[in-house]
């Protein structure tokens, strides 16, 4: 996660427990950088608290009763939870997860394939003597991908859809999620709150070229971006791609927004993880025979831009400069 989330978690989480607790926060990064930037940067606004670095996935498991993991996608949640050193290996050197002691709930915050999450808590409910119940299992994990950007994560306004088998899992895992968000969303078993996650990432994508094309007809014709905003944004047109995210350089100026296209393009959601939850998306649609023709055609144009290196590390937005430069009959290579 980035350090906007983690920032939150951590800050809420000594907040909510008394001054001389001897409860430790756990931190692990496949980045040892990031791990020493973040203790150190921590460090001194939280004198006398335990912030303890971890070697290792199985070091978290191994110290930690509540997880919460968020990575690319699923290569590495299969290699976090499931690898030489991984977070089930720390579970198992616990000893017989039946004793209360060992109680571990994993929350899974990562945008990866549904099968790939569902054979991680597979693994761990089995392990833990448990197929799903109503009541939490001793070692659960469930699956909480989020939405609200890096404008949500630093406010800690983001929304989390969760997949729990387990109605008594999801309540344990709420306190956590709203030190970091403002809203949860119990979607239903495992793996549904990533279905959920990936259909809202379908209709963004969707979205965003949609108000990207309309954007830039509109001022190809001479209007102020700012005039052609606030009307899309007080119409019909009105949603989060034009009034939040809105991919035009100055459309939103005189707003209390400010996009990634105001920084031109930086520090927004990368066009390459847009381009990877569109796949989870085409992917989801194949598996139940469901036609997605316009989510086909938005996958096909950010796989493309997820391919280049122009493009695949700025905000998603930054599809519209690509429509500009096909307007110049400059087309993005």
């Amino acid at each position: 996660m980035g350090r906007e989330m983690a920032f939150n978690l951590l800050s809420k989480t000594f907040e909510s427990l008394p001054q001389d607790t001897n409860a430790s926060f756990v931190v692990h990064d496949t980045v040892d950088q990031s791990v020493t930037r973040f203790l150190t940067s921590n460090s001194s606004i939280f004198p006398g608290r335990h912030i303890v670095p971890a070697s290792s996935p199985a070091g978290v498991a191994s110290l930690a009763g509540t997880i919460v993991t968020m990575v690319p996608s699923s290569p590495e949640v299969k290699e976090v939870y499931q690898a030489e050193g991984g977070i089930i290996e720390g579970l198992q050197s616990l000893g017989k997860p039946q004793e209360k002691e060992n109680k571990t709930l994993c929350i899974d915050c990562t945008t990866l394939d549904p099968a790939a999450s569902n054979d991680v808590a597979s693994q761990i409910k089995r392990l833990g003597g448990s197929q799903g119940s109503s009541d939490a299992p001793v070692w659960d994990y469930i699956d909480a991908p989020v939405s609200g950007g890096v404008v949500g994560a630093r406010a800690a306004t983001l929304s989390f859809m969760v997949g729990s088998d387990s109605r008594a899992s999801f309540d344990d895992a709420e306190p956590t999620l709203l030190k970091m968000g403002s809203r949860t969303v119990h979607c239903g078993k495992n793996t549904n709150g990533l279905i959920a996650k990936i259909a809202n990432n379908l209709l963004l994508g969707i979205s965003m070229l949609g108000v990207s094309e309309a954007m830039l007809l509109g001022t190809s014709h001479g209007l102020n971006p700012q005039v052609l905003a606030h009307i899309l944004n007080t119409s019909t047109g009105r949603c989060w791609a034009s009034e939040i995210n809105n991919p035009e350089p100055g459309a939103l100026s005189g707003t209390k927004n400010s996009p990634p296209a105001d920084r031109n393009y930086e520090g927004g959601f990368a066009t390459r993880l847009q381009a990877k939850d569109l796949r989870l998306a085409m992917s989801a649609a194949q598996q139940r025979g469901v036609p997605v023709p316009l989510g086909q055609l938005t996958a096909s144009i950010y796989s493309a831009l997820g391919d280049n290196e122009t493009f695949k590390d700025r905000d998603f937005s930054v599809a519209i400069e690509a429509l500009k430069l096909a307007l110049g009959r400059d087309e993005f290579k």
